[in-house]
């Protein structure tokens, strides 16, 4: 014997399809006929699908998150003897007595939070992508431009902003290296500078060495006169970018972020 599943929903009904067939592959595949009814949102329309299942004797799975168009369908269904299970309103209703409020009954509100998931995704491709100077003909596309020397932070503040959903590029900034052209396209106000203590950068960098089984003492990466020459010509970029400085020395990459989202408004 088959049975049909009318899906009822006040947006697209993937909730409800998802119960809907965690139940029914518990039967055999042919024992069942899911039909979709999306965007079910006034009476006339509930009224139609209501008819269907009663002419066609189908089960409804329904969520619906307006009340009265949900108490209509549980009375409609009722009266007529149609089979009616309803998946949002019990937990709706225990939900308003231990939370002491309403819902807000507004259709797609979870699909608005996936959509803010891809968003982040997006946004952390985009970090991946232009980290450490790559990619500068995407530079145009960030919200924000974090520039600085090596071990200043900028890729674990990059991607701490990329969770947040911001497009974040990140460029080093190295005096044999030239800066990229792309990079003084860049509105002014979206550069952020990372500037650090000297000390506590040689501090950073001869540890960055030993883990990589390098000795700190023969590389002039960690060597203080190098590091200062480096921050030197950090600060007169940054300066000629006319970008935003901040000093990330001692501080958190939240910290740091918060600083930077206040700063732009975020």
């Amino acid at each position: 014997m088959s049975v049909r599943i009318f899906i009822v929903s006040d947006f697209t009904g993937e909730t409800a399809e998802h119960v809907a067939k965690a139940a029914t592959s518990q039967f055999s595949s042919k024992a069942s006929e899911l039909v979709r009814f999306r965007y079910v949102n006034d009476q006339d329309r509930l009224m139609e699908v209501l008819r269907r299942a009663q002419d066609e004797d189908a089960l409804i799975i329904a969520t619906l998150v307006d009340h009265q168009l949900r108490n209509l369908l549980a009375k409609e269904a009722s009266r007529r003897n149609i089979d009616f299970i309803d998946i949002l309103g019990p937990i709706l209703g225990t939900l308003e007595k231990r939370i002491g409020s309403p819902p807000r009954e507004t259709p797609g509100l979870m699909r608005r939070m996936d959509e803010e998931y891809f968003r982040r995704v997006k946004a952390i491709e985009f970090a991946i992508k232009c980290d450490d100077g790559k990619s500068p003909e995407l530079l145009r596309e960030a919200d924000i431009v974090l520039i600085g020397v090596s071990r200043s932070g900028k890729t674990p503040l990059a991607m701490y902003l990329a969770h947040k959903g911001l497009m974040v590029a990140n460029m080093p900034l190295v005096p044999e290296s030239p800066v990229p052209m792309e990079l003084f396209e860049v509105p002014n106000n979206k550069i952020i500078g990372l500037m650090i203590d000297p000390a506590k950068l040689a501090r950073i960098r001869r540890e960055r060495l030993r883990v990589l089984g390098l000795d700190p003492g023969v590389s002039m990466y960690a060597r203080q006169e190098r590091i200062e020459e480096e921050l030197r010509y950090a600060k007169q970029i940054m300066e000629v970018l006319k970008a935003e400085i901040f000093d990330v020395t001692n501080k958190a990459v939240e910290e740091t972020a918060q600083e930077i989202m206040d700063y732009l408004n975020i």
